[in-house]
């Protein structure tokens, strides 16, 4: 899957940071797969809570993403 892809900055707490890194790496999961999953995982939500129809064209699954790494 070839989509256009945008290079984010995120302010977040070391300590919290660091505890993601850790949690990731365990799991073999890049930072980026999970942080997009999380967001998916969000506008999915916030859909279902408006009543819309998901329109997302991705599924949301632990692998979606494994390739959204640079």
């Amino acid at each position: 899957m070839n989509t256009e892809v945008v290079f984010v900055n995120y302010r977040i707490p070391v300590p919290l940071k660091e505890q993601f890194e850790a949690e990731c790496r365990q799991l073999h999961m890049p930072m980026t797969s999970q942080i997009n999953l999380l967001i998916r995982e969000f506008l999915y939500r916030q859909k279902q809570a408006r009543h819309e129809p998901n329109d997302l064209n991705e599924p949301v699954s632990f692998y979606s993403g494994m390739d959204d790494t640079l």
